[in-house]
């Protein structure tokens, strides 16, 4: 199958990082490119922020160091693909947004560094990124507020990536409005005149975790992202 062909190709280690959103992602829905042999790697905790993420990373340099992870790290043949989620945490934990966009500057910077960091070149420069940004969910409905703190974290995000050295390495998914109702995802004012609605549908009764459907779109992202990648 053509989703399978840059996988055929190469070795990946599938490397998970982030919040509630990666850590409760049923193995069941993971992309079909994970299934390549015992190589993805899930550091996501509940309630994690970007601060605890770039611990993850950390956690994650020092398991290759010791031998302890369950992952290729034959430089010369794997390559990571990195699946990250994170963000809303720190909005709601009142982080100020020049806080939050630092420490994604030093996630990425933690995950792609600069040819000239001779202490942090463990990642290999194939390495890809995924990265899920901010969404509207169900408990949102009635708070302005932080529907407005995550559409400027959203829009932070992508200018920060597309500034990056190895922007071209990154993947934004924007997922602000990925989960709500077709109707109003369309409105005029849906993002910023609060109409964009969550579909529940995508969402477990708390109102706040993806369910499977929910995993299911992202996997299908991932899969998309992976078809692209191939034809490079």
């Amino acid at each position: 199958m053509i989703r399978m062909r840059l996988c055929d190709k190469m070795s990946w280690n599938i490397i998970l990082f982030g919040d509630s959103d990666i850590s409760r992602w049923p193995p069941s829905v993971y992309p079909s490119s994970f299934k390549i042999g015992p190589k993805a790697s899930n550091y996501g905790e509940s309630g994690a922020e970007l601060t605890d993420v770039l611990h993850q990373t950390v956690q994650w340099k020092l398991q290759i160091e010791d031998g302890t992870n369950n992952i290729d790290n034959d430089n010369e043949t794997a390559n990571n693909l990195f699946v990250c989620c994170a963000g809303e945490n720190d909005i709601g934990s009142g982080r100020s947004l020049d806080l939050i966009l630092e420490t994604f500057r030093a996630v990425l910077d933690a995950l792609f560094p600069a040819d000239n960091d001779s202490k942090q070149q463990l990642p290999s420069n194939k390495s890809k990124m995924i990265f899920f940004g901010p969404k509207f969910e169900p408990w949102l409905a009635d708070d302005n507020t932080s529907r407005k703190q995550y559409t400027k974290l959203n829009n932070g995000f992508q200018r920060i990536i597309r500034k990056h050295q190895l922007s071209n390495q990154i993947k934004y998914i924007d997922c602000l409005t990925l989960f709500c109702t077709k109707d109003s995802a369309t409105l005029p004012g849906a993002i910023y005149g609060g109409k964009a609605m969550a579909d529940n549908k995508y969402f477990d009764a708390d109102g706040l975790h993806l369910n499977d459907k929910g995993y299911g779109v992202w996997r299908q992202m991932v899969e998309e992202t992976f078809v692209d990648w191939s034809g490079e």
